[in-house]
């Protein structure tokens, strides 16, 4: 005899059933939460005793671009405690870094068991790739670091009486934000294929909008890159014009794909 669905849900409260159950999704939130601190904290001390030799990484760009001037840049601390606090923000940085792959498998451990199969099975999928797709960003946005240097002090010799007094937090935090937009624009094929599987978009929508989605793309470039000048945007801009109608490309072997499959049942 089948049980109605309110009064079963009902019994539950009553029985404390339903409270069980979000006490035990609270509890594992907090185990997961707590064991992430922690390795953060662990991930931030190791960070901080290999900062040195991760700036001396960032700064070879800007340095390599400065040989193009000679005598004309300085790197200068503007505050006492600047260093400290660079060297102790870097240092999260670089725990954040080390410690993702535990992150996101506590973040998956929490997050499964309330998906259905095929969307754990296009998680497992999705999160790799977008993993790739991300440190392909980084390591683009490392490539042309500096040729974008070498550019901005080009005009440094426009004037021949000045010197480049640079910060060194204003310089990292300008490359960590450079390898983050970098990083999210490339998710872009993350995005398009999941809107074409919810069929909120198509490869064809895609191919016959695609003036207006360069009008998308050269905006988005604007905004993610830090300076917001021409040269970074440019070079953020047409990586994502590649992958845009790459997309296209791949949406469209799966559709052609998937009528091959239906015309063979």
């Amino acid at each position: 005899m089948a049980v109605d669905a309110p009064a079963e849900i009902e019994r539950a409260e009553e029985t404390g059933e339903v409270r069980a159950t979000l006490v035990e999704h609270l509890d594992e939130l907090r185990t997961r939460v707590l064991r992430s601190v922690f390795v953060i904290g662990i991930g931030w001390i190791a960070g901080y005793l290999v900062e040195p030799y991760v700036y001396r990484a960032l700064a070879a760009p800007l340095r390599v671009a400065a040989m193009t001037n000679p005598g004309g840049l300085e790197i200068v601390f503007r505050s006492f405690a600047a260093p400290f606090f660079l060297r102790f923000s870097l240092g999260l940085v670089i725990s954040l870094i080390l410690t993702a792959p535990f992150l996101v498998l506590q973040l998956w451990g929490f997050v499964k068991p309330g998906l259905r199969p095929n969307e754990r099975k296009a998680m497992q999928i999705v999160g790799p790739v977008s993993v790739v797709l991300f440190f392909g960003g980084v390591a683009l946005a490392w490539f042309i670091l500096p040729a974008g240097f070498k550019w901005f002090l080009s005009f440094l010799s426009d004037f021949s009486d000045a010197k480049l007094f640079q910060d060194p937090k204003d310089y990292v935090s300008f490359v960590l934000k450079m390898f983050l937009a970098f990083g999210v624009g490339f998710q872009l094929p993350i995005i398009l294929v999941t809107l074409a599987k919810l069929r909120i978009i198509s490869d064809d929508m895609l191919w016959k909008y695609w003036r207006q989605a360069l009008v998308v793309m050269a905006v988005a470039a604007m905004v993610l890159t830090p300076s917001g000048d021409a040269f970074s945007m440019l070079m953020l801009f047409f990586p994502l014009v590649f992958l845009y109608f790459g997309t296209v490309a791949v949406l469209r072997m799966i559709r052609r794909a998937d009528r091959k499959r239906a015309s063979a049942d």
